[in-house]
Formats: C-alpha cells, sequence, structure tokens
C-alpha cells in the first residue's frame, strides 16, 4: 500500500484530529473503566501498602514499555525526532515542576486527566480546576510566566545529545522491554487474584492507547517526511492550546491536542452512560475553591516546566524511557507524598 499517497489525501491536519479523538477515546474509556489514578498509588505509598488501585496503574504502566518498546522496532518506529527526546533537556523543570504537580494533584484528589474523567460523571469541582489548569498552564508555556518558566528549566540542563536513561545507564532496548514485562506480570497476578477484572481490562487499554500513540505518530511522520512529530498521549500542552485557540481567533488549532481531550472526555461520558453514576458535585466546605484553585494552578505550573504532567511524561514520556520524564515521575511521587502527610 502506497501509504505515503494514502495521507496525502486524507490530510495531515484531519489525521491528526482522527488520531486524537481515537486516542483519547481509548483512554478515556479505559482509565474510566479502571478508575486509573497516579493519586491513589501516592497514597498507598505514604502507608506502604499497596492496594489493587496501585497495581492497575502500575500494571497500565508495564503494558505501555512493553508494548511501546515492542511496536517502535524497525524504521516506521523511529522516535529520535520526538520533543520528548530531544537532547539538552532541563532536569532542574521536571524536579521543581513534578513536585508542583504532585502536590496539586493530592489537593485536587486527581491529576488532569482524572479531572476530565470525574467532570464526566458530573464533578463541578473537576470543571473549575480544569479551567484554572489551562489558564495557568497556558501563562506558563507562553504567557507571563514564560521568564519563570525559562530560568527554572534552565537551572539544570542535561549536556547529552539524547534525552533517554541509556545515556546514563547501561541500558538497551531489550533491557527496556524486561522491565515493561515484569511489570506487566507482576501486576496482572496480583490483580486476577483479586479478580480485579475492569481494572484488569482498563489499565490495559489505557497502556496499550499510550504505545498506539507512539507508533501510529512515528509511523505517520515516517511517510509523511516529519509532517508531525512523534509523540503520545498528554494532556498540559493540548489543554494550554486549546485555551488559547478559543480564546483567540487568530491561535492555531492544534486538532492532535484538541482531539485527545475531546475524545477522553467522550470516552468518560460512555462510561458513565453506561454505569448510570452521573451525579452533580461542587464545593463544600471540606473541599472549598480555594483548595482547588491552589491545585489547578501548582499542575498548571508544574506540567509545564517538568514539560509534561502525570500521564505524558509519567506514561507517554517513561514508556520511551525519557531520561526527564522519568525524573519527573518520581518527583510527582515526591510531591504527592508531601501533599499527602501534609493534608493528613
Amino acid at each position: 500500500m502506497d501509504y505515503e499517497q494514502l495521507i496525502t489525501e486524507v490530510g495531515i491536519q484531519p489525521s491528526q484530529l482522527f488520531l486524537g479523538l481515537a486516542m483519547g477515546l481509548a483512554f478515556g474509556i479505559g482509565a474510566s473503566i479502571s478508575q486509573f489514578c497516579l493519586r491513589k498509588l501516592v497514597l498507598d505509598l505514604s502507608v506502604l501498602k499497596l492496594s489493587n488501585a496501585s497495581y492497575t496503574w502500575l500494571f497500565g504502566l508495564g503494558v505501555a514499555i512493553m508494548a511501546t518498546q515492542l511496536l517502535l522496532r524497525g524504521d516506521t518506529g523511529d522516535i529520535s525526532e520526538a520533543p520528548v527526546l530531544n537532547g539538552g533537556a532541563s532536569l532542574s523543570g521536571p524536579i521543581i515542576g513534578g513536585f508542583m504537580f504532585g502536590f496539586g494533584m493530592m489537593l485536587s484528589r486527581g491529576c488532569a486527566s482524572r479531572q476530565i474523567i470525574q467532570l464526566a460523571s458530573g464533578n463541578l469541582r473537576s470543571l473549575f480546576t480544569l479551567a484554572t489548569f489551562a489558564v495557568a498552564a497556558q501563562l506558563t508555556y507562553g504567557g507571563q510566566l514564560v521568564p519563570f518558566r525559562q530560568t527554572v528549566q534552565d537551572l539544570w540542563r542535561l549536556n547529552q545529545p539524547a534525552n533517554q536513561l541509556h545515556e546514563w545507564l547501561p541500558l538497551a532496548q531489550s533491557h527496556y522491554l524486561i522491565i515493561g514485562v515484569v511489570m506487566t506480570i507482576v501486576s496482572a497476578l496480583i490483580l486476577i487474584k483479586g479478580r480485579a477484572w475492569p481494572q484488569l481490562v482498563g489499565a490495559a487499554i489505557v497502556g496499550f492507547a499510550i504505545a498506539l500513540g507512539w507508533y501510529v505518530t512515528s509511523f505517520i511522520a515516517y511517510h509523511s517526511f516529519n509532517a508531525i512529530l512523534p509523540q503520545s498521549i498528554t494532556f498540559s500542552a493540548p489543554a494550554a492550546q486549546s485555551l488559547i485557540s478559543v480564546i483567540s481567533l487568530d491561535a492555531p488549532f492544534i486538532r492532535l491536542g484538541a482531539g485527545l481531550l475531546i475524545g477522553c472526555l467522550v470516552g468518560s461520558i460512555i462510561v458513565t452512560l453506561g454505569r448510570r453514576d452521573f451525579n452533580l458535585q461542587s464545593f463544600t466546605p471540606r473541599l472549598p475553591m480555594g483548595q482547588y484553585l491552589l491545585a489547578g494552578t501548582l499542575m498548571g505550573v508544574g506540567s509545564v516546566l517538568a514539560s509534561g504532567c502525570s500521564i505524558g511524561a509519567g506514561l507517554s514520556g517513561t514508556a520511551v524511557m525519557a531520561t526527564s520524564s522519568v525524573v519527573t515521575l518520581i518527583f510527582i511521587l515526591f510531591g504527592g507524598l508531601i501533599s499527602a502527610r501534609y493534608n493528613s
């Protein structure tokens, strides 16, 4: 099949929108079914006792790593041009930004992707948090906080030509695959023992959605002379870019990012309708607006400083073993643990 001609006939921009919708839809359905949430892993780590919720997240990460490493073999799986793998990446940004994101994630009772899923079930606090998150991300990404972002990210940058763990550790691609296989098998056995079938199925969908995102975007990039860059699911940049697209007629409409957000919301709504658990929720004295304002701001600024959120860095970036993404995930967990202790 002449893939170059097919991509030309469909068009790069429509392809990005359809791909974003498909990726977001799969993620939304999988995350909703499994109640996929990094916050629950942090809470379990704070008491040193992992529950099925923690193994659900670890299973999703293991599937993402394993499937990504398997799919990216061969020329069409070249992701060397992916922004997350660029040399000279910041480490100070992931450290500070990851900590901020993790702290805010605990305050808002879920990361950015979790807010979309909760919004689909009628949580108005999530709508407010998402709006705050998008505004803070845009201010940091292309607004008044750009000098702050640049200062933080320039504190410590990698000198290596590529932002991957093999620049620091003696790891080959086969080692990444082994790591993913071990995580997947161990977590799966525990979930099967606990008969956590929805968690098992949903987390598998999430992991495969991450892997397919990397594969399909790299495939299109290979057959379109890098008309798009290899990437997978993330929510910080799409939220910021979609916000500016809505409020400004001159801003470009980022179709892949918009498709991700819309697809994730639609997928979550489908699961909510299937479960019939729509329930309007708002702020309460125990869950005040100020707490969610702070949480959304911390997550928005932190995700841009770190160049990724708990999904963009914690899953997508870690699936390709990007050094900055692994650092971001570690400090999201650290910031979350501090927040859990502070608010306990």
